[in-house]
């Protein structure tokens, strides 16, 4: 250990400073690396819309995928029950789950949601405010788990669809406050009661998205009865967000029907969350259960979408990536996630640049340290020998010290 030691001292004493600036560029360069990656890490912890995998459970490897329509395709409840059918049926048939299990309860083996993006006018007391609507139903809230300032989530399974959460800003552009758990605001004509406001999401991403506006989120069915579906309302130009005050002269409308609509059309998101034992099994099995046409339908496999393998496929396709085919809007959150997928693709490349750099500085100091070796193959072969033979009389002469004991 101490020839060790006094060898590598010596080595490093002899070294030149064109040499020690040389293995201070590769140690630069390692860091970068492992840099990249904690940062990597760190952007991707905070997208959590895009870890419901990761969440379900802790037994199974889990997957999250997503699908995406486009209005003109008539996604209703409906065909979302139809979905979810074939899926169940499809988990039973691969061994998965029960034949009586379902999405609900503690034994549930996958679960799903779905959405729809819109506007709408909320009104309390002589005040109106246009703001963006996330239409939802199933589980939203798991899929995507918003801060909670107040109150909580409602769930998609309740019967009457007239519970809604407010962001922080609509909260106080029409309370004044977000203790207002309870309170009701009136939409179309019809009362909704606040379940819950929560901290919308922020970043640079999301606002060049759209998600600038005041934001409700209520059930898919009060949004396509009381407000408008359509998807391209965060490209607005600017008439969302707009507020009003009536005359105290005013009279209120409050001739709405609490009947929802409940054949309504116009779901661009749907959401599941399921056993993914081998990579792209959810995917392909969502892909193929569904009877899914991927030129029309964009399947997103949300829980590989930030591995090296899927940037590799990014950075082979950055040309063509801006470029949209298929008839479909994308929601905010999948804008979000697809920007950082570019910019997680641009630092995975700058960390196999510097992968490639350091092997080649690394051959070029090794081959440099050939040609000016001072040993002969012969001498290893010799050496090695000598080793050998050292060894093997070491183990001959303990067993022969121990046989009698």
């Amino acid at each position: 250990m101490n020839k060790i030691t006094v060898n590598l001292n010596n080595f490093f004493k002899n070294l030149k400073l064109r040499q020690i600036i040389y293995f201070a560029i590769i140690v630069m360069l390692v860091l970068t690396i492992f840099g990249l990656n904690f940062y990597r890490e760190f952007i991707v912890s905070k997208l959590y819309d895009q870890q419901m995998g990761e969440r379900w459970s802790d037994d199974t490897r889990c997957g999250q995928v997503s699908m995406f329509f486009s209005e003109s395709q008539g996604i209703g409840t409906d065909k979302v029950k139809e979905f979810a059918y074939n899926i169940n049926k499809g988990l039973i048939a691969d061994g998965l789950q029960e034949a009586d299990a379902s999405t609900e309860g503690t034994g549930a083996v996958w679960n799903y949601c779905y959405s729809s993006v819109g506007s709408v006018d909320l009104t309390r007391d002589l005040k109106t405010v246009t703001a963006v609507a996330i239409g939802v139903g199933g589980d939203y809230f798991q899929f995507h788990p918003m801060r909670v300032m107040s109150g909580n989530y409602f769930t998609g399974d309740l019967l009457m669809k007239d519970h809604v959460i407010l962001d922080e800003e609509l909260a106080w552009q029409l309370f004044g406050s977000d203790d207002i758990v309870g309170e009701s605001i009136t939409i179309g004509g019809v009362p909704h009661y606040i379940s819950g406001v929560v901290k919308k999401d922020s970043g640079k991403y999301v606002k060049a998205s759209g998600m600038v506006f005041p934001t409700v989120y209520m059930s898919f069915e009060s949004l396509a009865t009381y407000g408008k579906i359509d998807a391209s309302v965060l490209a607005t130009n600017g008439t969302l967000g707009q507020f009003s005050v009536a005359s105290k002269n005013d009279d209120e409308s409050e001739n709405g029907t609490s009947d929802v609509e409940l054949e309504a059309k116009g779901i661009v998101c749907m959401e599941v969350v399921m056993p993914n034992m081998v990579d792209n099994y959810a995917k392909n099995f969502v892909i193929d259960k569904l009877g899914l046409n991927t030129t029309q339908v964009e399947v997103v496999d949300n829980s590989a979408r930030f591995e090296n393998r899927n940037l590799i496929n990014i950075i082979a396709k950055f040309n063509t990536r801006g470029m949209q085919t298929k008839p479909v809007i994308y929601p905010y959150w999948e804008n979000n996630a697809r920007a950082y997928e570019n910019v997680l693709a641009v630092v995975f490349l700058i960390q196999i640049i510097c992968a490639v750099i350091i092997f080649i500085m690394l051959a070029i100091a090794v081959v440099q340290a050939y040609r000016h070796r001072k040993w002969t193959v012969g001498m290893l072969v010799h050496k090695f020998a000598d080793w050998k033979y050292d060894l093997e009389s070491n183990i001959k002469y303990h067993n022969e010290k121990w046989k009698y004991f």
